[in-house]
C-alpha cells in the first residue's frame, strides 16, 4: 500500500505542523471505510498522524475527510506524505501546470473538456494495467451534484475471506491479464468523443499479468485482485472457464455486503487502498449539474509489489 521511497516530509520551513492530535475515526459502514473527524488536510501533518491514517487504511480500506478546502499544491503536499505520486497518464486531463493532478468530471471551458467525463464507469482499481500498479488514490470533491455521481467501493479483502478455503487456494494459483488497450477501446465504444488510442500510447502501456490474489505488504491480509475494467483473460484455465470465472468474480466481489456507497459533498476528500479496494462511479444528470473532482495517485514501486505477492 502506501510506502514512501523518498523524503515526503512536506512541513513548511519555520512552520510547526498543525494537525498534531491523533485522528478520531468513525465507521462509515460495516463493509468498509472510516471518517477521520479532526484532520485539516491543507495543513502539514505530524508523522504519527500519517501513521494513524495508514493504519486506518490497512484496517478499513478507505478514509473520508469532510469539510476540506485544498489548493492543488496543498492536495499534492498532503498526498506526498504517503509516497511518491504518479503523473496523470491522460495528459489532456492534467491540471494545467500540475501534471500530478487528474481533473475528473464534466467541466467544459472554452468549448473543450478539461475534465475526464468517462473515468470510473466500470468496477476497477486504479492503474492495474501497470507493472507496478498504483498503491492508493486521494480524490477531492470540489463540485458535487446533489443526486447521483456517487462512488461505490468494494472490499476485496472481505470478498476473499468469504470464500471457502478450497476456492481461496484455487484462486491463489491463478493470474490474470490486465489490458489498458482493451479498456480504452471499450471506453471509446461508450464515449465516441474519446480520441483514438495512438500506437505510441499503446506501446507505453503493454498488457501485464498480475496474480488473482495479492496481500497487503504490512498486514499480510489477502485480497482478490480482480479488475473487471481491465482484465481480459485469466491464465491457466480454458477460455470458457476464464469467462465463467471472470463473471463469477465480478459478481462475488461486488456483493452488497462488501460495498459502501459514498454520497459526495463538496469538500470531501476520500483516500483508498488500491490493492484491497475496487471502486466505480454512478451516473448523474450531466445536463443540469457539474461535477469537478481532483485526484492524486500514489505511485507503485517494485519493492511494494514484490511484498504483495504470496510467498
Amino acid at each position: 500500500m502506501f510506502w514512501a521511497e523518498e523524503d515526503t516530509d512536506d512541513h513548511r520551513p519555520g512552520e510547526a505542523p498543525v494537525t498534531t492530535s491523533t485522528p478520531v475515526f468513525r465507521l462509515l459502514s460495516e463493509a468498509l471505510g472510516v471518517e477521520a473527524l479532526n484532520i485539516d488536510a491543507s495543513q502539514p501533518q505530524e508523522d504519527h498522524v500519517i501513521a494513524s491514517l495508514v493504519a486506518a487504511l490497512d484496517q478499513h480500506g478507505i478514509v473520508l475527510m469532510r469539510g476540506q478546502t485544498l489548493s492543488p499544491d496543498e492536495h499534492i503536499a498532503f498526498s506526498r506524505r504517503f509516497g511518491p505520486l504518479q503523473e496523470v497518464a491522460q495528459k489532456q486531463y492534467q491540471m494545467p501546470g500540475k501534471p500530478l493532478v487528474y481533473v475528473i468530471g464534466n467541466v467544459v471551458e472554452n468549448g473543450r473538456a478539461v475534465a475526464d467525463p468517462s473515468v470510473g464507469r466500470l468496477w476497477h482499481s486504479d492503474q492495474s494495467f501497470l507493472q507496478h500498479p498504483a498503491l492508493g488514490s486521494i480524490l477531492y470533491g470540489l463540485e458535487c451534484p446533489p443526486v447521483g455521481a456517487d462512488t461505490l467501493f468494494a472490499n476485496s479483502y472481505a470478498a476473499y475471506e468469504a470464500l471457502p478455503p478450497d476456492r481461496q487456494v484455487y484462486l491463489e494459483g491463478l493470474r490474470a491479464v490486465h489490458s489498458f488497450a482493451d479498456y480504452y477501446e471499450g471506453l471509446r465504444r461508450r464515449d465516441a468523443t474519446q480520441p483514438m488510442l495512438t500506437s505510441e500510447r499503446k506501446a507505453l502501456y503493454p498488457d501485464v499479468v498480475h496474480p488473482l490474489v495479492r496481500q497487503n505488504p504490512r498486514t499480510r491480509r489477502k485480497a482478490i485482485y480482480y479488475n473487471p475494467g481491465y482484465v481480459t483473460q485469466i491464465l491457466g484455465v480454458s477460455d470458457e472457464e476464464s469467462q465463467l470465472l471472470m463473471r463469477e468474480l465480478a459478481d462475488h466481489c461486488t456483493r452488497p455486503q462488501f460495498v459502501y456507497a459514498h454520497e459526495w459533498r463538496a469538500g470531501d476528500v476520500v483516500m483508498w487502498d488500491n490493492l484491497g479496494v475496487a471502486h466505480k462511479g454512478t451516473p448523474f444528470d450531466t445536463e443540469h449539474y457539474i461535477r469537478r473532482m481532483h485526484r492524486t495517485t500514489i505511485a507503485g514501486n517494485a519493492d511494494v509489489y514484490r511484498a504483495s505477492l504470496l510467498q
